[in-house]
């Protein structure tokens, strides 16, 4: 064999062993994924098993209900930020945009002014000063995106509500999305599973969960009364 006939036999040689090297390194990538993954389903189905115990509508509910509205209608979203989202919990934030559902989990509110979006900010803004006197209702209601007949869109009643029934899954829209961690999913399932819904017609949804015996906002819903698809 001559000189360039052993550069050449090298140079295979190499390639080979490089490809083959490359192949075993996907191959344990991919089976590492997979165990990874088939590790988070097995600790998600954990998580909705276990068995949560949703507190009762009590004169503190009520009454953080209360200053939650009365902070609102003055627009202070110091205030919300400081005494109404917990620190390390924080809430998630629930919208569209291009008739996609999207969730953002936040620790604050943010004020912001622009008006090209709709943003919390916007509706916080606009919420009337007589809300935190208004009465409130133990009632499920619901909103209804009606496309042919304008009389029945909206919340089908109007008021201040209370409820512990979810208008939205959002463990169901993690895993739809599949772009979570598994605190949050915990998060997740631990909000739908104890809190309960507010709503102030006609553009108001927000749910309250006790954490370290008081009560938070944990999650902000837009979806509900946004129609776009």
């Amino acid at each position: 064999m001559n000189y360039k006939n052993i550069i050449k036999s090298i140079a295979s040689t190499s390639l080979i062993l490089l490809l083959s090297g490359c192949t075993l390194n996907q191959t344990s990538e991919n089976q590492m994924d997979k165990k990874v993954e088939l590790e988070k389903k097995n600790i998600i189905k954990k998580l909705e098993k276990v068995k949560y115990k949703r507190p009762a509508v009590s004169f503190l509910l009520k009454n953080r209900i209360r200053g939650i509205l009365n902070a609102m209608s003055n627009n202070d979203i110091f205030k919300l930020n400081e005494e109404y989202i917990h620190p390390d919990f924080g809430f998630f934030n629930l919208y569209k945009t291009d008739g996609s559902k999207v969730f953002l989990e936040q620790k604050m509110i943010y004020n912001i002014i622009d008006e090209h979006t709709e943003e919390l900010s916007h509706i916080i803004s606009r919420v009337n000063p007589s809300s935190a006197k208004l009465k409130i209702i133990k009632k499920n209601i619901k909103f209804n995106c009606s496309p042919n007949d304008d009389a029945f869109y909206g919340w089908d009643a109007d008021g201040l509500y209370i409820s512990n029934k979810m208008d939205i899954s959002l463990s169901q829209m993690m895993k739809e999305l599949n772009s979570y961690n598994i605190k949050d999913y915990e998060k997740a399932i631990r909000i739908e599973k104890t809190s309960y819904k507010v709503v102030l017609t006609p553009e108001l949804s927000f749910y309250l969960t006790e954490i370290d015996k008081n009560w938070y906002i944990t999650l902000i819903d837009r979806i509900t009364s946004d129609c776009s698809s």
